[in-house]
């Protein structure tokens, strides 16, 4: 599984980067005099700042990535959130509702999406963490869970499974 995405990752970025300069420093001086080069310091130096630089722009990259997830999976969601809510509140005997199970069906996909894009690392866990919750709430009610249960047995949903929800717990 790849590094998990972490929205606050890049802070620490300078305290490795003056690490990185520091050891690197401390190394060039450890060299016999006649190697240390003003050519070989800067290109040390150098060759430092621009694998944060890459660091810096990935994660740059990675949070834009991020974003565009995350607003896409609550918009998503805010479009499916009444009837879900609805769908719960009515009681727990089975559904059968064609809308209903409709809802039910893009709530699902939209969890395994989410699960998805978690599993391969791009979004911060706290975020994931948050969506659990909610997917736990709706996963409560065992109406819905019937539905989920039997759809899941179909193994369409990227790997997703309900005992995620416990285990994110």
């Amino acid at each position: 599984m790849p590094t998990p995405f972490g929205l606050g990752r890049r802070r620490t970025y300078p305290w490795w980067f003056a690490l990185a300069v520091t050891v690197a420093g401390a190394g060039f001086y450890l060299l016999p005099q006649t190697k240390q080069t003003p050519e070989l310091l800067l290109s040390l130096l150098g060759s430092i700042a621009a694998f944060f630089h890459f660091l810096y722009g990935q994660h740059n990259t990675n949070t834009d990535r991020f974003v565009r997830l995350f607003q896409e999976f609550n918009a998503r969601f805010d479009r499916l959130n009444d009837r879900l809510n609805a769908i719960y509140t009515q009681s727990s005997e089975p559904i059968a509702d064609p809308q209903d199970l409709q809802c039910l069906y893009d709530y699902f996909n939209l969890c395994a999406e989410e699960y998805l894009y978690f599993k391969a690392g791009y979004v911060d866990h706290e975020v994931w963490s948050s969506w659990v919750s909610g997917m736990r709430y709706f996963a409560g009610n065992s109406g819905i869970r019937s539905v989920w249960e039997r759809e899941l047995k179909q193994g369409s949903y990227y790997g997703f499974s309900l005992s995620l929800l416990q285990s994110a717990a």
